[in-house]
C-alpha cells in the first residue's frame, strides 16, 4: 500500500521466507543500495567473493552493482526484510523543494 506520491521505484521493501538450505534466487546485481535485516534464523550473505554471517536481529549493507545474495544456513525457516534504495534522477537533487 503507497500513499499518495509514494511508489517504489527509488525505496522498495519486502520480507522474504526460505527453507534450511535454500535461497529465494540465485545471486545477482542491479542499481542502488540494499539491506538485509535478519528477522531469525541465521543466513548466509554472498557479496562478491565475501561471506557473511547474518543472524535474527542484525543487518548488513551491500552495494548491488556487485553480485549478491541470501542463503539460509540455519535449520528452521529464515525471515528477512529487504530493503532496496535506488539512485534518485538528476532533477531530483535540486533545488531542494522540488518533490520527486
Amino acid at each position: 500500500m503507497f500513499t499518495d506520491g509514494a511508489s517504489d521505484d527509488q525505496l522498495h521493501l519486502h520480507v522474504s521466507e526460505v527453507g534450511p538450505g535454500t535461497r529465494a534466487h540465485p545471486p545477482h546485481s542491479h542499481d542502488g543500495q540494499e539491506i538485509f535485516f535478519g528477522l531469525d534464523d541465521k543466513g548466509e550473505v554472498l557479496v562478491g567473493d565475501k561471506a557473511h554471517v547474518l543472524s535474527g536481529g542484525e543487518t548488513i549493507q551491500v552495494n548491488c552493482t556487485v553480485d549478491h545474495g541470501i542463503r539460509n544456513i540455519g535449520d528452521t525457516t529464515m525471515r528477512y526484510a529487504v530493503i532496496i534504495a535506488r539512485r534518485l534522477p538528476s532533477s531530483c537533487h535540486s533545488p531542494p523543494e522540488r518533490i520527486c
